[in-house]
């Protein structure tokens, strides 16, 4: 298919799937559409790559693809299901299953795919679809948050975001890196949300959230310690080339890149912290042995970015818990003490220290600077950086790993509005909801998504990948409903509810 039909596909979908997380029509026609928009992913994914080697197999062997289909569909069928069986479980089975991703043949390349999850949020918007207010019982309540809470607009933030992503794709020189977003992460991400935005949260939910998020960190983390007494990671060819010219050793577990372990490993860590300021003496005991081995795994990422952000959402933390001068007291000690840190260590400058990030940033920005209206256009970064710069050896780095930069060049000054109100959206909302200051938070489960809200923004501005990561899309959804479904200000905090 040619560029001009790609883009029309793109912008179909994003803007079906813009529709479904925001558009004021009944439940089950927001469903339909998040449905149709989740139909056009893997059909935009095969028009942009039908003719190349990675669909070869499939491409020329139709009964091989009928195969696939029918064992799909099958599958599909059985967890259709089991969440019908089970609607209640529904948000937390999601929970489960974002860490985990399944390494597929294509052609030649091995690809990570979030098939597991990719599965579940089908099963779970069919089902929805069949039976909406038992699938979904609270997304027909209306607007639980006060007119006056910001985090009644995350999800038309959202929208608006998906929308220009796909409109700003037609200038794009290579369509390539936006269909990948498009359909792998942005069209199933917005399921996501619906379906954690829409579940009926309680106690004994989010008690279970905090369960299955810890077993998962653990899981993660022992197969890092694996790797890191074997000396063999997987998935990852260029980090396995990395570990061998490196005098340490970096792990990923099941993600593809260390920073990615990191990031998740930091919502866990800052989850657990919940509890452990919290919560009662045996579950922050036990929340706290359990930081101990995930802290651990997260140090055998070597994960500047993972560090920072972890940082970022404690100090948030400290504040929520002792008051927000306690809390600029520690930050203040926290800087300081980083501060000498890298100075002491310091040996290669900024750039060397930062693993080339400033360069990326640096360069980041000239592009922003030739456009800075429109940018070079939705997923551009690597082609226009590597073109501009003549990177053509494969081991330097040319996806930026800043997300504002991102958004700058590729989007220019359009596309970083809805960016920065979403960031404002997400934490002055959180804040409120919290209702911290001088005093203590009020609200331990607000504060605690606050404070892992704060951790992946921090973590994005090194690593970048803010919207095509599920957690933070799963984080979103949370926040905008959580503290009041639960009735925070007047009930145990996170990890105390009985069930």
């Amino acid at each position: 298919m040619d560029s001009v039909g790609i883009w029309l596909l793109i912008v179909a979908a994003t803007t079906l799937a813009a529709a479904g997380l925001a558009a004021p029509v009944a439940v089950r026609a927001r469903l339909a559409m998040l449905a149709a928009a989740l139909l056009l992913a893997p059909v935009l994914i095969a028009a942009e790559n039908w003719d190349t080697d990675r669909f070869a197999d499939l491409r020329d062997s139709p009964a091989q693809l009928l195969a696939g289909l029918v064992l799909a569909a099958a599958a599909l069928a059985v967890l259709v299901w089991l969440v019908r069986s089970r609607p209640r479980w529904l948000p937390i089975a999601l929970i489960a299953v974002l860490p985990f991703r399944i390494p597929l043949d294509l052609g030649g390349d091995t690809s990570n795919l979030l098939i597991l999850l990719y599965g579940l949020l089908a099963a779970g918007l069919i089902a929805a679809l069949l039976e909406p207010e038992r699938i979904l019982p609270a997304l027909g309540d209306g607007d639980e948050t006060g007119p006056g809470d910001p985090r009644r607009w995350l999800a038309p933030i959202l929208a608006v975001t998906l929308v220009l992503y796909g409109l700003q794709t037609g200038y794009t020189g290579d369509l390539g890196d936006a269909v990948e977003n498009v359909g792998f992460f942005f069209v199933p991400f917005a399921v996501l949300f619906v379906l954690l935005a829409g579940a009926r949260w309680d106690r004994e939910l989010v008690r279970a959230l905090v369960i299955v998020v810890a077993v998962a960190a653990l899981l993660v983390a022992l197969v890092a310690f694996g790797q890191y007494v074997t000396g063999k990671v997987f998935l990852n060819d260029k980090l396995i080339d990395g570990n061998e010219a490196h005098a340490y050793f970096r792990v990923n577990s099941v993600f593809y890149d260390p920073n990615i372990m990191g990031r998740f490993l930091d919502v866990a860590l800052v989850m657990l912290a919940g509890v452990v300021g919290w919560g009662r003496n045996r579950d922050a005991q036990l929340a706290a042995a359990v930081s101990v081995v995930v802290l651990v795994a997260l140090i055998l990422t070597f994960s500047q970015s993972s560090v920072l952000a972890l940082i970022a959402g404690m100090l948030v933390l400290v504040a929520a818990r002792w008051g927000l001068l306690r809390g600029i007291a520690a930050g203040a000690l926290t800087v300081i003490a980083m501060g000498i840190a890298i100075y002491a260590i310091d040996d290669g400058g900024l750039t060397a220290e930062t693993t080339g990030r400033t360069g990326l940033i640096s360069g980041g920005m000239h592009l922003f600077e030739d456009k800075p209206l429109q940018g070079y256009g939705a997923g551009s970064f690597a082609d226009e950086f590597g073109d501009r710069y003549d990177v053509i050896d494969e081991g330097y780095a040319t996806e930026s790993h800043t997300e504002p930069i991102t958004v700058l060049a590729e989007q220019g000054l359009i596309g970083i509005v809805p960016y920065l109100a979403l960031l404002i959206a997400g934490t002055a909302g959180l804040w409120i909801a919290s209702g911290f200051g001088l005093r203590p938070a009020r609200d331990p489960v607000a504060a605690t998504l606050f404070a892992a809200f704060a951790a992946m923004v921090v973590h994005s501005l090194g690593y970048a990948a803010f919207l095509t990561d599920p957690l933070t899309w799963a984080l979103l959804a949370l926040a905008l409903v959580l503290p009041e479904a639960i009735g925070a200000r007047a009930a145990d905090p996170p990890g105390t509810a009985t069930a």
